[in-house]
């Protein structure tokens, strides 16, 4: 008898177990159905699409973190990404599914929008590419050879695997660290960024997985912008070195003005000149404007430079810019903030104090 009692408890708890197991189960997948419901309540995704992930992620240069929710069709064919600001929708990307699907926002252009750095694919083979949102669109501005760098592992290049990032190997100023002319082919099936000639190797921070995937030999990294690593890559020229860069830059820094004829109206009354002044140092600057009309001043920093220009951009606007161009031995200025101060679009020819 006690045998037989003793059987009964344990097939009774058995069954007891199992029904707790399958109502846990069971009580997941409501949940997962009423988090889903939940989601699509507040937000309008399609019913024929399901859910994947919901994410809060700062998107802009404000401090306030939107939402971006990822869904999947039936068919598991593509993913679409809903991104809301304020409950509202700004931008709908649909893109090919894969079983890697890793995203980082970052500014790398210093405007209002961030950049979108994207690894999507298979394990034995993923697409990284940069994209930018252009007329509410993603668009691919660069492809790239994903590199890691470990502190366990130091003097070591290993190649990046999604699981294994922390984040990308940006400075102070969102120049990217990157490796050119390395020769390596561009073998991408999706449409490429114009003109884009080579994959440069992009540096992400974190701690691998598999140590022994080394890349051999690539060229010494440095720092550098996204449009100058681009107009590289684009144009199959070497690359600078950093002191090129810095000469670069080094060739733009000192004081600029110009004295204009603000109000035409007024031609022969001293007040009705203007004076503009730009003082550029290394990578920031600031601008005046002096008038009868207004004082403004502005501090500055710099988007990108070459040899032949340099853009500048209100430290708090980043979207309102100031281009500077040699040509022909003249100096001239193009001005977001001038041509709306003024009320017209104009060019300014700048002296070189």
């Amino acid at each position: 008898m006690k045998i037989k009692l003793i059987f009964y408890i344990v097939i009774a708890l058995s069954t007891f177990c199992n029904s707790c197991k399958e109502n846990k189960v069971l009580k997941s997948k409501m949940l997962d159905k009423i988090t889903e419901k939940q989601a699509k309540k507040t937000y309008p995704i399609p019913s024929n699409l399901k859910i994947e992930k919901q994410e809060e992620i700062n998107i802009d240069s404000d401090e306030a973190k939107e939402t971006i929710i990822t869904a999947v069709d039936e068919k598991a064919d593509y993913f679409y990404e809903f991104w809301f600001k304020n409950d509202k929708l700004l931008y709908e990307f649909k893109y090919y599914w894969g079983e890697i699907n890793e995203k980082w926002l970052v500014n790398l252009d210093n405007d209002e929008t961030k950049e979108i750095v994207r690894m999507q694919g298979y394990g034995d083979g993923v697409d990284c590419a940069i994209f930018d949102i252009l007329n509410k669109e993603q668009t691919p501005i660069l492809y790239f050879n994903p590199v890691l760098e470990d502190t366990r592992y130091p003097n070591q290049y290993m190649w990046a695997y999604s699981n294994d990032i922390r984040d990308l190997m940006i400075n102070n100023i969102n120049q990217l660290q990157v490796s050119l002319n390395n020769n390596e082919p561009v073998n991408i099936e999706h449409p490429l960024p114009d003109n884009q000639k080579e994959l440069p190797y992009i540096f992400f921070r974190g701690e691998t997985s598999q140590p022994e995937m080394k890349i051999s030999s690539i060229n010494k990294p440095e720092f550098m912008t996204v449009q100058s690593i681009i107009n590289i890559v684009q144009n199959n020229q070497k690359n600078f070195s950093t002191t090129s860069s810095e000469k670069n830059t080094q060739q733009w820094i000192g004081k600029y003005s110009c004295n204009f004829l603000r109000m035409k109206e007024e031609y022969a009354d001293p007040r009705a000149y203007a004076m503009i002044y730009i003082d550029i140092d290394n990578n920031i600057a600031t601008f005046k404007l002096e008038s009868y009309l207004e004082d403004l001043n502005e501090e500055l920093v710099v988007l990108s430079c070459n040899t032949t220009e340099i853009v500048l951009a209100e430290k708090d606007n980043k979207s309102s810019k100031f281009t500077i161009t040699k040509s022909l031995g003249k100096i001239e200025l193009k001005s977001d903030l001038l041509n709306k101060t003024i009320g017209k679009i104009s060019t300014y020819e700048l002296k070189k104090n």
